[in-house]
Order: structure tokens, then C-alpha cells, then sequence
């Protein structure tokens, strides 16, 4: 008859064979400790730039790249609105600095990006104003309609009428897309640049 085995016994066998490989478990570490880092100088109130390149200085400079790089890539994204985002863009700035090593190009293109960035609210606003203004006739047009039918005034609004909120949405699901094509082809030129 065999011998029944138990859990540990069979866990041990499976494990003998495993090997810990410390360096890779001290670059994720770095990466990690590179990512809490740059997320917690993100979001600080009052942020210190010395305080947060000091948490970076001892990180082993490829972990600390691509943590930071990880952290910077998660927060370049098209902002909902046209206030408060230059803390937080000078911010991703400064993180992509730390990474790149002060590359002049990584520094040049990242510019490019949040002027590119601080558009897309105003465009999105000026293609709403626009659509509005060409659809008013047609709501018009609608109120008339429903004004006679009902023998009382009634005035619609943009956000009562099916077929505008359908073509303003396709449009500005459009706008979209076509913003963050052109970002995400700028975060690979920025990995590029700085890995």
C-alpha cells in the first residue's frame, strides 16, 4: 500500500526546486517604491520636489525609470475640464524630468503633450457650441410643432431632443478618439525617449 501525503509534504516537493532571484526582487521593490513615490507627490497638497527626488535618489536608476514612467503614464490623460489641471500637468512634468534625466527632448515633447492636452476641454466646448448653434433652427423648428399641437408654449432644450444628444454624442466620442491616439503615440515616444 503507498504512503498518503500530505498538503506540506506535497507542497514541499513542488517547492524544492524554486530559487529566489533577490536582484529581481529588489528591482521590483525600486519600482515600486519609484511608483508610491511619484503617486504620493502627485497627489499632496504641498508637494516637495526635494523631499520626492530624495525618496528616488538610492532606487536603482532602470527600476526607478520605469516606475516613474508607470506613474506618469497613468496620469496623462485628457482632462473633463479647463481649471485645475496645471499643478497636476507641471507635476507629471517634473516626474517625466526625473525619469528622462533632464532630456531636453523627453522635456520638449512633454510641453508639446500638455499644450495638446489643455485643448481638448476648449475643443470639446467649442464643437458643442457649434453643433448647437447649427441644430437650433431644427429645435426651433420642433417647439413650433409641439407648441401648435398642444395649443401652449413649449420650448425644448438641447438635452430633451433625442437626435442632437445622439449626434453630440458620436461627435464628442469622436473627438475622443482622435485626442487620445495622438497621446498615446506621445506616451510611446516618451517611453522611447527615456528607457
Amino acid at each position: 500500500m503507498g504512503k498518503i501525503k500530505s498538503a506540506w509534504e506535497i507542497a514541499l516537493e513542488k517547492t524544492e526546486g524554486i530559487k529566489i532571484d533577490k536582484s529581481k526582487m529588489k528591482y521590483q521593490e525600486d519600482v515600486e517604491a519609484a511608483r508610491k513615490a511619484a503617486g504620493s507627490y502627485l497627489m499632496e497638497d504641498n508637494a516637495d520636489e526635494k523631499a520626492f527626488t530624495g525618496k528616488i535618489a538610492s532606487l536603482d536608476p532602470k527600476a526607478m525609470k520605469e516606475g516613474l514612467l508607470l506613474t506618469a503614464d497613468a496620469n496623462i490623460s485628457l482632462p473633463e475640464t479647463e481649471d485645475g489641471n496645471d499643478e497636476r500637468f507641471r507635476r507629471v512634468r517634473f516626474i517625466i524630468q526625473q525619469a528622462s534625466g533632464n532630456n531636453s527632448d523627453a522635456l520638449a515633447l512633454m510641453d508639446e503633450l500638455i499644450g495638446f492636452l489643455k485643448q481638448y476641454p476648449l475643443h470639446r466646448k467649442d464643437l458643442v457650441e457649434k453643433m448647437k448653434a447649427q441644430y437650433q433652427p431644427v429645435l426651433d423648428e420642433k417647439s413650433a410643432k409641439l407648441s401648435k399641437q398642444y395649443g401652449q408654449e413649449i420650448h425644448l432644450s438641447f438635452e430633451q431632443d433625442k437626435e442632437f444628444m445622439e449626434a453630440a454624442s458620436k461627435n464628442l466620442e469622436r473627438l475622443e478618439a482622435q485626442y487620445q491616439q495622438t497621446v498615446r503615440n506621445a506616451k510611446s515616444q516618451l517611453k522611447e525617449m527615456i528607457v
